[in-house]
């Protein structure tokens, strides 16, 4: 299908997987399963939620990236989420409404802080994207 696909995983099993077409087919985003488990990259104890799989990866070098693979945010990703130290909410711009209501409730099981994009993670360089990041975490 002419996609790059990210496999989601619940304790080192893949429980679900999407796609994002390469060649401009539609839909743009293909969900292969129907779990309500978000797509984690990384490994710290420090997490940024993100929108998307891209922008999940693109942070994972220094905090872990968590994709709600949209704007919604579900009780099953509260779940995770509760897991880490840390949690910064990184959405688009054009979702910040929805990043503040992440924010009220997430903050009543972790330090969590908002972070307005002006620019989409994936889309920064790699030493402008660090660089942001550095800017936040602790």
């Amino acid at each position: 299908q002419e996609r790059v696909v990210y496999l989601v995983k619940h304790n080192n099993k893949i429980v679900d997987a999407t796609g994002r077409s390469l060649n401009g087919r539609k839909p743009k985003w293909r969900r292969y399963g129907n779990s309500k488990h978000p797509f984690i990259c990384g490994t710290s104890c420090a997490v940024f939620v993100v929108e998307d799989c891209p922008s999940a990866c693109s942070v994972s070098v220094l905090v872990s990236g968590l994709s709600l693979m949209g704007t919604t945010l579900l009780d099953e990703h509260v779940e995770v989420i509760k897991q880490f130290k840390k949690v910064y909410i990184a959405l688009d711009k054009d979702a910040t409404s929805k990043a503040i209501l992440m924010l009220k409730k997430l903050r009543n099981y972790v330090p969590t802080k908002l972070i307005v994009l002006n620019k989409d993670l994936k889309d920064m360089q790699i030493g402008e994207r660090n660089e942001f990041i550095r800017r936040y975490i602790d």
